[in-house]
């Protein structure tokens, strides 16, 4: 048997407890509630018909709305790709083809260059540079056309060049560094005599100098530095053949 004493200290024991812990139980038990009532109207919003809950079937409208926006999205992006495309053309590089053997044997006729422009912005050329400039030629219905020439810079602005004894001489004295010339220069043509050139001109040679048609002839004179385009930078075709321009 238990005597009061025990009894009371027992009673008193589970009125603490209560007291202590009956909060935790009594929002456990309010949490429970809580979770079968979201529940409960989770339950309610899925049974509900689609109609109800604001969803629609496509129509043709809607639909062909879409199709309009993602072809005017497309038209935005190919006119973009073709102004970027255009602005590199114009501005930064291009790809050309080299007609004919003057520049043999750095390149050859059918080869495929790339000519940038970006650095002209920045410079002027340079002594054995390989530029690109054009030379308004007659087509067979008569008419004038630009053909683009391939050459190498060998006088900058105000040397004076003459090719003497088969040599390019630059302000009297031979131009010794010309490691692109092969052979004797047969044709002095107009560098016979010394030609002093102006602020803004550029005297260029073909690598293939007896076969070359260049500033030794009438036909393309000094090349006026807003005449040239840009410099051969590399050689993208033949593959066995790819690489940089020596310049």
């Amino acid at each position: 048997m238990y005597n009061k004493d025990e009894i009371e200290d027992s009673l008193e024991f589970c009125r603490t407890a209560k007291e202590y812990y009956g909060p935790f139980f009594d929002e456990k038990e309010d949490l429970h509630r809580r979770r079968k009532s979201n529940s409960a109207l989770l339950d309610a919003e899925l049974s509900r018909p689609h109609k109800e809950k604001g969803w629609r079937r496509p129509t043709s409208e809607s639909t062909g709305l879409r199709t309009i926006n993602n072809l005017f999205v497309l038209l935005i992006c190919v006119l973009l790709a073709y102004v970027i495309a255009s602005a590199v053309t114009h501005y930064v590089a291009h790809q050309t083809m080299v007609e004919g053997d003057s520049m043999e044997p750095t390149l050859s006729d059918g080869d495929s260059i790339i000519i940038q422009k970006l650095s002209y912005y920045f410079r002027n050329p340079e002594r054995y540079d390989v530029v690109v400039f054009p030379v308004t030629e007659t087509d067979q219905n008569g008419n004038n056309v630009n053909a683009y020439y391939v050459k190498r810079v060998i006088a900058l602005p105000g040397e004076t060049v003459q090719i003497a004894d088969g040599k390019v001489m630059i302000n009297g004295e031979e131009l010794k560094g010309d490691k692109y010339c092969l052979s004797k220069i047969l044709d002095s043509g107009n560098a016979a005599q010394p030609v002093t050139l102006g602020e803004d001109e550029y005297f260029v040679l073909g690598d293939n100098r007896n076969m070359s048609t260049d500033s030794r002839s009438d036909y393309v004179g000094l090349v006026h530095r807003k005449d040239i385009v840009g410099e051969v930078f590399m050689r993208i075709w033949p593959f066995s053949h790819w690489g940089l321009i020596p310049g």
